[in-house]
């Protein structure tokens, strides 16, 4: 065999592992989608000042809910589940989590828990959300956005 077939032959292998990557990925982003994340227990409060902002930080177990018939298999290295942010109503950024978690698997119509996610939330924006809160006295658990940093591939997407 000479190294020209070997080369074209490794070529091809290469390219039709990349679109099948490419189509197991696109798949698991369209999944993702259907995955809704909730808080489920709140541990370690704790209140800091760095930089001249005082912050607010704690433990978060978090809920994946996994509503569909299908179920979600994200154990390609590529994908990683990087951060969770939490927003306002208005789209103010009121804090992040670092996960950094690969290989979820959720079955059909279930949920897993993701134990004791260090949250840190930047404590003027939280206080002056919680005085807006105070004068409008409308607040539910609805105003608060819980959006997912995927990366693949070392893309970032956002999946609300």
């Amino acid at each position: 065999m000479s190294l020209k077939k070997i080369v074209i032959g490794a070529g091809i292998v290469a390219v039709a592992g990349y679109f099948y990557l490419q189509h197991k990925i696109k798949k698991i982003i369209e999944q993702f989608g259907f995955v809704k994340i909730y808080p489920v227990a709140f541990k370690k409060l704790d209140a800091k000042w760095n930089d001249g902002k005082p912050f607010v930080t704690f433990n978060l177990d978090f809920k994946l809910v996994n509503p569909t018939s299908e179920n979600f298999s994200a154990q390609v290295m590529a994908v990683t589940l990087k951060r969770i942010l939490f927003y306002d109503k208005k789209n103010v950024l009121l804090g992040s989590a670092d996960v950094n978690l690969n290989a979820i698997t959720i079955k059909a119509n279930s949920s897993i828990i993701i134990p004791n996610v260090p949250i840190k939330l930047d404590l003027q924006s939280t206080i002056l959300n919680i005085l807006s809160v105070i004068n409008t006295t409308t607040f539910n658990s609805n105003d608060i956005r819980i959006e997912a940093i995927v990366s693949i591939l070392g893309t970032e997407h956002k999946i609300s």
